[in-house]
């Protein structure tokens, strides 16, 4: 079982993690200026930071079933760590990009380990996990004001912040109780489960549609329905991301998970074709509770991957299903662009749908979890 102090430190590393998901952007922006790069090349380190989740899902979960959690954890915060090192004492713009690498690696194997970890240590998985990942979506609140103080003149404080986090979070680590379901199991030879690949399918067009919300066609559509300070108005609506996230995490072991899972992806699509229809606080209203339902689904489809692979495989199979699934990430952004140029209902419609799939395939491929025993769902 875990300690709450255990759980405090978690909190603090997927924090961390969150911080560094968020600050890129700013990052982006004020080292290209003071480096002097093209506008290409500025792009790399969001590009390689999407590798590095490509990567670190699998190898950080293979790590961790073949090796344990423990030393899965420990792995991914030193990662994280060495990568904020790297950035924060980087003399040329690519040490930006292998820095951004090798922080996504640490990032996605947090994304696969924490959540498995955490459902195999306590017995109220849901609300645990749940408050443990608020932690680091209201992050989000802290990272604008912080990156705006900072400015171009002293934009390496962005990763000095995740330094002064990460290497006390990487040592503590070392202190954390190994899981006694992965103990018990890690002599079994492991046997692949289908529900994978559903999952990757889900989690893939979940991405697909939660990326390409933070694409510039919606900076457009804000634009256009006559409010002129998009990043401003896009700020009320992104509120309602980590809202969505605190509502799941009160919630998550009261309702079933097979149902929510379907249901925030769903509604959340559903509220996407609506979206340009509407016009004025009825326009705001609407996208405010569409970054809910899409911070609402972390939470819960975080647990509920964890929960729908067996021990032997949670955190590699957790790791190919939600580190592959961030390739929807790419697309997502692009082919909103893409039909959005040709019509804007359109290029809502086909978010919207990837978004409503995405949570048919949590709730037909997924298995009933409420109020049952880890062991008892898939071993």
């Amino acid at each position: 079982m875990l300690e709450k102090k255990h759980l405090a430190l978690l909190a603090l590393g997927t924090s961390l993690s969150f911080w560094d998901i968020f600050n890129v952007p700013y990052i982006v922006n004020y080292a290209s200026k003071i480096f002097n790069v093209s506008q290409t090349v500025a792009n790399l380190p969001l590009s390689s930071e999407m590798l590095g989740y490509f990567l670190g899902g699998a190898i950080n979960g293979f790590i961790a079933s073949k090796f344990g959690r423990k030393k899965g954890l420990i792995f991914t915060m030193g990662l994280i760590s060495l990568g904020s090192i790297l950035g924060l004492l980087s003399p040329n713009f690519y040490y930006l990009v292998v820095a951004e690498l090798i922080i996504g690696m640490g990032i996605e194997g947090e994304v696969a380990i924490v959540p498995s970890y955490i459902a195999e240590m306590v017995t109220s998985r849901g609300s645990t996990i749940g408050l443990v990942e608020a932690s680091g979506f209201l992050m989000s609140l802290v990272v604008g004001p912080v990156a705006v103080l900072a400015g171009t003149q002293f934009w390496r404080l962005l990763f000095l912040a995740g330094v002064l986090i990460a290497v006390p979070s990487f040592a503590f680590r070392f202190l954390l109780p190994e899981s006694k379901m992965w103990e018990a199991t890690s002599t079994q030879k492991a046997k692949w489960d289908p529900v994978v690949f559903a999952f990757l399918l889900a989690w893939f067009l979940s991405y697909f549609a939660g990326y390409a919300l933070f694409s510039e066609p919606v900076f457009s559509l804000i634009t256009s329905k006559g409010f002129e300070n998009s990043s401003l108005y896009f700020t009320y609506v992104l509120y309602g991301d980590p809202l969505g996230v605190v509502v799941a995490s009160l919630v998550n072991d009261k309702l079933e998970r097979k149902f929510t899972s379907f249901a925030s992806n769903f509604a959340s699509g559903a509220l996407m074709l609506a979206w340009p229809l509407v016009s004025g606080l009825s326009f705001l209203a609407i996208g405010f509770a569409i970054m809910f339902f899409q911070g609402f689904k972390f939470p819960v489809c975080y647990t509920y991957t964890a929960e729908n692979i067996g021990t032997k495989l949670r955190t590699i199979g957790f790791g190919i299903a939600d580190g592959l699934g961030h390739l929807g990430g790419v697309f997502g952004p692009l082919a909103l662009s893409f039909f959005y140029g040709q019509n804007v209902e359109l290029a809502f419609a086909v978010t919207a749908i990837a978004s409503m799939v995405a949570g048919a395939m949590f709730g037909i491929y997924g298995v009933r979890t409420k109020n049952l025993p880890l062991e008892k769902i898939k071993g």
